[in-house]
């Protein structure tokens, strides 16, 4: 259903990937400090930590140089130019010193030795297979490719990698959520095609296949079903109507989502999505998108039809709908049939976090290349075309899903 969000491997910037996964050091601009995600690495009043609006102020922070690797660098805003700063690399000569502008490179910079102090080796040897978030070349940034490991130097590896013909070499820290080992390739391929699930039509049930019960489960899967849905580009916002079995959220009037014919349900989704495009409130956008993307372009793709959205309006329908949203999400590459699995949340409170006094619904998302489908997941109740779409804190396979979460299995 058109290109997929993150989980389907997007076409989203690394930023983007860093904020679902909420375990990168982001760092942004505002009002002249650097700040990492809630937490500042330049403090508004502490003199302690250095004032950026101070042109000679030095701040020292992890940095990542132009071929991937992190180091402690030296920050210092640059006069009179906006979002620049001035970056040499302790230990370094003066001739790999770099302005960078902190609007475009908001996933290079992270609390000082958060990464360039961590001295432990990573499990990664050189000529192991892996999964990385491409970074080079610019327009393929954001995606998802297989790549072999060139070089290890203690928690950082080199990785290399080919894309239209031309050879790719980047640094990668293990600790990062841009590389991944391939694992367990041997199980998934050894599946037969008919123990491997396919998509299901709009309303139509299926359950899980084996590649998903040994993954996610380790045993016989709980009484959980997918509940098909259109294929339009709006999938998921058609799963998250399913689960949710809601009404029109213009006016909370007229028939819920499951009781519409599968013809209505195709119509009403995408009214439904454009309807909640005109919700995004510019405040909440503000504070916690404004540095990820600009509101315009940002509303633009959330109401075309046809576009699959990514993990920013992933949070805004959490916020809006006030749920965790749970992804369960499958990948497989078609080059390789190789194939990764993880589970990642959104919540009201932002990406990649849980608030237990809200309830959830989980999303099955399958992915190939980059296109990728969402479903609903539901109870299986005898007797019953839909189950339950919406599950409590204290619910077990909530407690199971929270121990998965953000992990490559």
């Amino acid at each position: 259903s058109g290109p997929p969000s993150y989980g389907c491997w997007p076409e989203v910037s690394c930023s983007s990937l860093a904020l679902a996964l909420g375990v990168e050091y982001l760092a942004v601009l505002d009002m002249g400090n650097l700040v990492e995600g809630e937490r500042s690495c330049f403090s508004k009043n502490s003199k302690k930590s250095g004032d950026m609006e101070e042109e000679s102020a030095v701040t020292t922070m992890d940095v990542r140089d132009e071929f991937g690797k992190w180091s402690l660098g030296e920050v210092t805003k640059v006069a009179n130019m906006k979002n620049r700063v001035h970056v040499h690399f302790i230990g370094w000569d003066a001739k790999w010193d770099r302005i960078m502008d902190i609007s475009r490179n908001q996933d290079c910079f992270a609390k000082p030795g958060r990464y360039s102090s961590v001295r432990e080796k990573s499990e990664f040897k050189v000529s192991d297979d892996v999964l990385i978030m491409r970074r080079k070349p610019p327009e393929a940034r954001g995606k998802w490719i297989q790549g072999y490991v060139r070089m290890v130097d203690g928690p950082q590896l080199q990785v290399q990698y080919t894309y239209r013909g031309i050879t790719f070499q980047y640094w990668y820290h293990y600790q990062q959520p841009e590389v991944h080992p391939m694992k367990d390739k041997n199980r998934w391929l050894g599946l037969k095609p008919s123990e491997r699930m396919q998509d299901l039509p709009d309303g139509e049930s299926g359950l899980f296949g084996k590649e998903i019960v040994y993954l996610l489960f380790s045993r016989k899967a709980p009484s959980l079903k997918r509940v098909g849905a259109h294929a339009d580009g709006t999938c998921f916002f058609h799963a998250v109507f399913h689960s949710l079995d809601t009404k029109d959220p213009r006016d909370g009037k007229g028939l819920s989502y499951r009781n519409l014919s599968s013809e209505e349900r195709a119509e009403k989704g995408c009214e439904w999505r454009q309807a909640l495009s005109r919700q995004v409130d510019r405040k909440w956008f503000a504070e916690n998108l404004g540095n990820v993307c600009e509101y315009k372009s940002y509303l633009e793709q959330y109401s075309t039809a046809t576009y699959s959205v990514g993990p920013t309006h992933n949070m805004h329908v959490a916020a809006r709908f006030q749920v965790n949203i749970f992804f369960v999400s499958f990948y497989t590459n078609p080059d390789t049939k190789e194939r990764d699995f993880f589970v990642r949340i959104s919540s009201p409170d932002g990406a990649a976090q849980y608030n237990k006094e809200k309830p959830s619904i989980i999303l099955f998302h399958r992915a190939h290349g980059e296109r990728g489908h969402y479903e609903s997941v539901q109870t299986d109740e005898e007797g019953r075309e839909f189950g339950r779409g919406i599950f409590k804190h204290s619910d077990s396979i909530i407690q199971h899903l929270l121990t998965k979460a953000n992990k490559l299995m």
